[in-house]
C-alpha cells in the first residue's frame, strides 16, 4: 500500500509517499526458537513464521525485489560485523577507493591464513593472539598454546 508518514500537522514537511510491503519471515524448522529481539527492542517473537512490514520509496520494484535486497542487506551487515570486530578493521586506514581495497583484501587474506593454519573460523581472541605475537608481546610458545587449544577444543566437540 502507499502511504503518507507522520501526523496530519507535519505531513506537508515529507517530500513523498512511501510504499509498506509486508512479508513473511518462515523459519527453517517448525520448532520454537529463542525470542529475537531488535536492536532497539521493539519487535520480539518466537514464532519461527511471522510477519513483517517493509517501507520503502522504492515504487519502481517488485515487492519481492524489495524482500530480496533486505535479505541481502542483512548478510552484508553480518560480513561488515566481521570484518570490524573479528578482523579489527573498525577504522579505515585510507580513504582512497585503491587504500580501501587494500585494506579489505589484506583483512581477507589474513582471515583465510588464519583458517588455514588453526583449521576453524578466525575468532576475535586469535586475532589478539597473532597480534601480540607480531607486536613482540607474545612468544611462539604462548601463540602455539593457544592454537593447540583451538585444535583440542574442535577434537572434543567432534568426539561428542
Amino acid at each position: 500500500m502507499i502511504v503518507r508518514l507522520g501526523s496530519p500537522q507535519c505531513q506537508d514537511d515529507l517530500s513523498s509517499n512511501v510504499r509498506v510491503i509486508e512479508i513473511y519471515h518462515r523459519g527453517s524448522s517448525g520448532r520454537p526458537r529463542r525470542s529475537r529481539v531488535s536492536s532497539k527492542k521493539t519487535f520480539r517473537t518466537t514464532d519461527a513464521d511471522y510477519p513483517m512490514l517493509l517501507v520503502t520509496d522504492r515504487m519502481d520494484l517488485s515487492a519481492e525485489t524489495i524482500a530480496l535486497i533486505y535479505r541481502y542487506r542483512w548478510q552484508i551487515e553480518l560480513f561488515f560485523r566481521w570484518f570490524k570486530c573479528i578482523l579489527g578493521c573498525s577504522h579505515l586506514l585510507s580513504l582512497s577507493e585503491n587504500g580501501v581495497s587494500i585494506q579489505v583484501y589484506c583483512a581477507l587474506i589474513a582471515s583465510m591464513l588464519i583458517t588455514l593454519w588453526t583449521g576453524r573460523k578466525p575468532t576475535k581472541r586469535t586475532f589478539e593472539m597473532l597480534c601480540y605475537h607480531f607486536m613482540g608481546w607474545a612468544d611462539d610458545e604462548e601463540l602455539f598454546d593457544h592454537i593447540e587449544k583451538l585444535k583440542q577444543a574442535d577434537n572434543t566437540q567432534k568426539n561428542i
